[in-house]
């Protein structure tokens, strides 16, 4: 027990002996060594950078409105991606080991002896807060460091060499290498001039484009827009002016121009008009080694090189951008579409909620698949596929018929397919009765009660009971009924015995709830491949539907009653 007892003194006078000598620290001022987690502080805060060798002349960069520009050894755009990586390295990269000045004392170590002294590289950060800079030395005996120091603190760090990789950047490698800095979606013209004359101007209109000059055409959206896709991610491979030598002009000059091709009656210019009411320029010269051209790009602030196919791309001219197809349109901005075959026309069109309608010979639902399937085919068609002795087509409000072949408008396709095979579609809860009648025999009828929410016998031959079952059937075949094919658009009385439709082997009658709504009939005639001929109703069209579907359709509607028969 006394063992205990001494115990618990001793712990409790080295916990007020450790107190004490904390609280006299802290009196006197001692500071307390924190460890540094990283060389810099946030990089997003960062508003200035200067990048300073031994050997070469200082890098200086500034970012404004959210953008990082080159103040020296030159004025340049800056790719903000390479800075920003810069930074990150500092900010965040782990330091794996520190050694304070107490601890560089005891081993008899100063900064000079990591190569701190006169640093090999140096890198300030400025934010609006202040300014951190950081000194890089000697690589560790291993080499899989480096050490480094940041003023205003008086250790010697070790980072990897990677973060010593990240921020060695010369200003060769922060500037940025894109021709254009704009998005796709803001350029709403551009003109490409070849010499002093204009040689073409296309203009967008939504997501179309039109050529203004050198003639008024409808150009080729798809290219122009894979043309601006290959303009605006092109990048420079080398950069010839400015270098940062000692003597260089602030201003290309003209001689300079005339010597790689991009004076004004050399060069081949490209200028994007932006939405923003900014003419961007990118000017192309002579060729270089290596199967580049030269070229003046960022609005006239660097001469570089890019790869000549570029040029080659933007010499294309207005044959690459015209639109030569029979129909210059898009396919989003289809919305009719008319057809006339002998005395037959197949009018189209497309409703604001994108579902094309058939108008023309008859009023109905059109197959989605089968017109965007013709929309697109005709859309391909370039000249080559006019006839004089073809179909007459028509895309578009107002627009020019043409003249097609048959066989490029339809292929193997029919244009009676372009109705949708939905026969019909009647909702079973606004169904009150149905009425089935076979060839050469009697008529069966069910009506549904409301109240009693059952459907009940109204006429039958033999008696019985409504078969629940055959009448789900019916009324779920019904929601929607779809056919097999369309055979014909229209029939008329005396076409119905072509289809068996004259004397009908069934017919399947059908009252709706509301008032005044008429009786559809649905006629099934004679076999066809793949199911039987029907017509249904007032829509004036004969179609195949399936087998199961008749099946289904010309089931009893009543059954024995329990007991009956045995």
């Amino acid at each position: 027990m006394s063992n205990v007892r001494y115990i618990c003194w001793l712990m409790l006078g080295i916990i007020l002996v450790a107190g004490a000598h904390i609280a006299l620290d802290v009196r006197r001022g001692t500071p307390r060594i924190v460890r540094r987690t990283s060389l810099c502080g946030d990089a997003d805060q960062a508003i200035k950078l200067s990048v300073c060798r031994a050997d070469s002349q200082e890098t200086v960069l500034s970012k404004s409105s959210g953008s990082w520009k080159l103040l020296s050894p030159f004025h340049a755009s800056a790719d903000s991606h390479m800075v920003l990586r810069l930074l990150d390295a500092l900010a965040f990269s782990p330091i794996r080991d520190s050694m304070d000045d107490s601890e560089l004392s005891k081993l008899g170590r100063s900064r000079s002896d990591f190569g701190l002294d006169r640093p090999c590289l140096t890198v300030a950060v400025e934010d609006q807060q202040g300014s951190c800079e950081v000194m890089f030395g000697f690589s560790t005996p291993a080499g899989d460091g480096v050490y480094a120091a940041v003023s205003g603190d008086k250790s010697v760090f070790v980072v990897d060499t990677n973060v010593f990789a990240a921020v060695d950047m010369a200003a060769d490698r922060l500037r940025s290498r894109s021709l254009f800095t704009v998005d796709i979606d803001e350029i709403g013209a551009f003109d490409v001039r070849r010499s002093a004359g204009l040689f073409m101007r296309l203009v967008r209109n939504g997501e179309k484009w039109r050529m203004t000059e050198p003639q008024d055409s409808p150009a080729s959206s798809s290219k122009v827009m894979k043309f601006l896709a290959s303009v605006l991610n092109a990048r420079a491979v080398d950069f010839v002016w400015p270098v940062g030598a000692s003597n260089e002009t602030d201003k290309v000059s003209v001689a300079l121009l005339a010597g790689y091709g991009l004076d004004p009656e050399s060069a081949v210019t490209v200028t994007l008009k932006g939405s923003d009411g900014v003419d961007r320029l990118l000017s192309l010269g002579k060729e270089a080694e290596n199967g580049l051209v030269y070229a003046l790009a960022q609005n006239g602030g660097a001469v570089v090189t890019v790869a000549a196919s570029f040029k080659d791309a933007v010499l294309d001219g207005s044959s690459g951008f015209l639109d030569t197809r029979l129909f210059p349109y898009e396919e989003a901005a289809v919305t009719s579409l008319s057809i006339t075959d002998g005395d037959e026309r197949y009018l189209l069109a497309k409703g604001g909620d994108g579902v094309w309608r058939l108008d023309a010979p008859v009023v109905a639902m059109a197959d989605d698949d089968e017109v965007t399937s013709l929309v697109r085919r005709l859309l391909a068609l370039n000249p080559s596929a006019a006839d004089a002795s073809g179909v007459m087509v028509s895309i578009s409000t107002n627009a020019k018929p043409v003249r097609v072949s048959r066989e490029a408008t339809l292929g193997r396709h029919r244009l009676e397919n372009l109705r949708s095979k939905e026969v019909t579609r009647v909702d079973p809860s606004r169904i009150r009765r149905i009425v089935s009648s076979p060839s050469g025999g009697k008529p069966t009828a069910v009506v549904y009660d409301p109240d009693r929410r059952a459907w009940n016998v109204e006429t039958s031959p033999n008696g019985g009971v409504a078969d629940m079952a055959a009448i789900e059937a019916i009324l779920d075949v019904l929601n929607p009924l779809r056919a097999e094919s369309v055979v014909t658009l229209r029939v008329g009385s005396s076409g119905l015995g072509r289809y068996g439709l004259e004397l009908p082997m069934h017919v399947i009658a059908i009252d709706r709830t509301q008032d005044g709504t008429v009786r559809r009939n649905l006629l099934i005639g004679d076999k066809a491949p793949g199911g039987r001929y029907i017509t249904f109703g007032s829509s004036d069209a004969v179609f195949v539907i399936g087998d199961e579907a008749i099946r289904r359709l010309t089931a009893p509607l009543v059954g024995e009653r329990q007991g009956e028969g045995q």
